[in-house]
């Protein structure tokens, strides 16, 4: 009887603390940084398509400033999304505002990460539903879109450690694309060039 006890209320203590997990508590170790520098390498898979298309470049976030998204290869682009704007910088270095409707990845991975190092995860909460899972040392956190107007996402998982380490999107199509991040670097300043993406307006 003791040890049937004990078997419940550890059961409960168990469910308990799962049930507490929340997206805040598994990344507040992330709320720290300041700057980071990390490299990717992004995969699409296309049902239409034999072979998945694989796109590389470099990613930095600027707390408060915002983030530059830079392509390197095949082909030459960034993205610069800031609290007050969304830019496309071209290899000539010109810039065009783009509408968020018009880059609506671009836009949301801006939104993510904004969550996901400032733990503002209550402003996906209109767009997304978000279920926390793991520990702070490997956690994964999915968001399922409940917008009509994400109807072209299935499932977004994110997961990490340390930092972020991959992001996966599903479609209802079928297609998706995975974000592959390596070389998390949170102590290298900003170049010249990235404070300069980071001022356009």
């Amino acid at each position: 009887m003791l040890a049937s006890h004990c078997f419940l209320s550890l059961t409960s203590a168990c469910l308990l603390q799962a049930q507490s997990v929340s997206p805040e508590s598994l990344t507040a170790h992330l709320k720290g940084t300041v700057q980071l520098h990390m490299n990717f390498t992004q995969t699409r898979t296309l049902a239409a398509l034999s072979k998945p298309l694989k796109t590389t470049g470099s990613f930095v976030l600027a707390k408060g400033r915002g983030v530059i998204w830079q392509v390197r290869k095949p082909l030459s682009l960034t993205y610069v999304i800031s609290p007050a704007t969304l830019l496309e910088v071209g290899p000539d270095g010109k810039a065009t505002r783009k509408d968020p409707k018009d880059v609506p990845m671009v836009a949301q991975m801006g939104r993510i990460f904004e969550a996901l190092f400032e733990g503002h995860w209550k402003a996906l909460d209109d767009t997304f539903t978000v279920k926390p899972e793991g520990t702070p040392g490997h956690w994964k956190i999915t968001l399922t879109p409940r917008s009509r107007k994400l109807e072209t996402l299935k499932e977004i998982q994110l997961t990490g450690a340390g930092s972020i380490e991959r992001i996966q999107v599903q479609e209802p199509s079928g297609d998706g694309m995975e974000l592959a991040f390596e070389r998390p670097d949170s102590d290298s300043p900003l170049s010249e060039e990235e404070q300069r993406l980071l001022r356009m307006e």
